[in-house]
């Protein structure tokens, strides 16, 4: 349905394919991969929103309000994107309930994790915040050590911070303050969770 009205755009991982101040003439829908999408100020520090995969769309709020963009979006892996126009947008929404209906849950989705991540700045520390992001990137299918569990993602510093909305030093800080805690600890560069303290931490969460 998309792709005969849509210009079809492949990138390449870690390419930033759409900046702050941007017009988009339409709305995109991603066909494989991954992407990212964050904020950042002019002292440096980066705020990431979310992360889409295969199905999602985005950029309907430029769109819908006549708005630049105020996000950049970047892709995480290689990414298979759809621009579908702005004229065939709004005629797949007249004329398509499948469309609509895919591209308004696409958008009550993100507004609920912009609605959690505001509870999580607001009510969690930076070390919790830490500790929920670990929890639900465990593969407790991957159990290296006895006790220890990997993650699916390998992040860096500046990544957690990012995700976390923490500084550098504050995010080493915390997790030298974790690894001395018992919760994790960090071979060969990578984090591990101590299965242990996941199951008690994912126990108290409930």
């Amino acid at each position: 349905m998309l792709a005969p009205v849509s210009q079809r755009m492949v990138y390449p991982p870690k390419h930033i394919f759409q900046m702050p101040g941007e017009t988009i003439d339409g709305i995109y829908y991603i066909k494989s991969g991954r992407t990212k999408h964050y904020m950042d100020n002019n002292e440096g520090c980066f705020k990431i929103l979310y992360t889409l995969s295969s199905g999602w769309f985005f950029g309907e709020t430029a769109l819908f309000l006549g708005k630049e963009t105020s996000l950049y979006s970047q892709t995480e892996t290689k990414t298979t994107i759809y621009l579908i126009p702005a004229s065939e947008t709004y005629r797949l929404m007249r004329e398509n309930e499948l469309f609509r209906d895919t591209l308004l849950r696409c958008f009550a989705h993100k507004m609920l994790i912009l609605r959690y991540e505001i509870g999580n700045l607001a009510f969690n520390s930076c070390k919790n915040r830490l500790k929920r992001l670990f929890c639900a990137a465990v593969e407790r299918e991957n159990m290296t050590d006895p006790g220890w569990y990997n993650l699916r993602i390998h992040y860096t510093h500046s990544e957690l911070g990012e995700i976390v909305g923490g500084a550098r030093v504050t995010i080493s800080r915390q997790l030298t303050e974790l690894c001395n805690e018992g919760f994790i600890r960090i071979i060969n560069r990578r984090i591990q969770v101590s299965a242990e303290q996941y199951h008690k931490y994912m126990q108290s969460s409930r």
